[in-house]
């Protein structure tokens, strides 16, 4: 019985493997861009936490045109070697973020959040780096697009479904 099986499967698995589309974002290999938001809360005129997070984002249609940035600082060097370059990375996202990124406050009662979002790509470049006095300096390139601000998202959204529509018309020839 099995043995009548193995045809249905081979095909499947050809049909799988012939038709898939390996840059459709799907997996978690090529992942390329890069959602960024720095949160600072504040309460009663007092930092209480910040939080940097980043995540995937394969097809965020906010982020108008990417340039190339170059950010300097300076981090402790006291702590694990093998952690520099992520203290180094958020870091400059931080400051990255604060200086181009879209600026959004929230408030509630006496707490306040700052949020800073954006959009980055990939490779992070850490291209200068210097030990002195227990510190590390250093010179980050990153290529990064602010969000764009919301009143333009549905016109930014309807540019990208159209931009699907066309490459997706053209793949079809492929």
């Amino acid at each position: 019985m099995p043995e009548k099986n193995i045809p249905f499967i081979i095909a499947i698995f050809l049909t799988t493997f012939f038709f898939s589309n390996p840059s459709s974002g799907y997996g978690y290999e090529g992942i390329s861009i890069y959602y960024v938001r720095y949160d600072i809360k504040s309460s009663n005129n007092r930092l209480v936490d910040d939080n940097l997070l980043i995540i995937p984002a394969a097809n965020d249609f906010r982020a108008e045109n990417f340039s190339l940035m170059a950010v300097t600082g300076e981090i402790s060097a006291a702590g694990k070697a093998s952690h520099i370059d992520t203290q180094i990375r958020d870091n400059a996202l931080k400051t990255l973020l604060v200086q181009s990124g879209l600026k959004s406050v929230n408030t509630k009662d006496h707490d306040t959040v700052v949020s800073y979002e954006g959009v980055m790509k990939t490779p992070f470049n850490i291209s200068r780096r210097t030990y002195n006095n227990h510190l590390i300096n250093y010179e980050a390139q990153i290529q990064f697009s602010p969000i764009s601000f919301p009143d333009r998202w549905e016109n930014l959204g309807v540019k990208d479904k159209i931009k699907g529509i066309i490459k997706d018309f053209f793949e079809l020839f492929k």
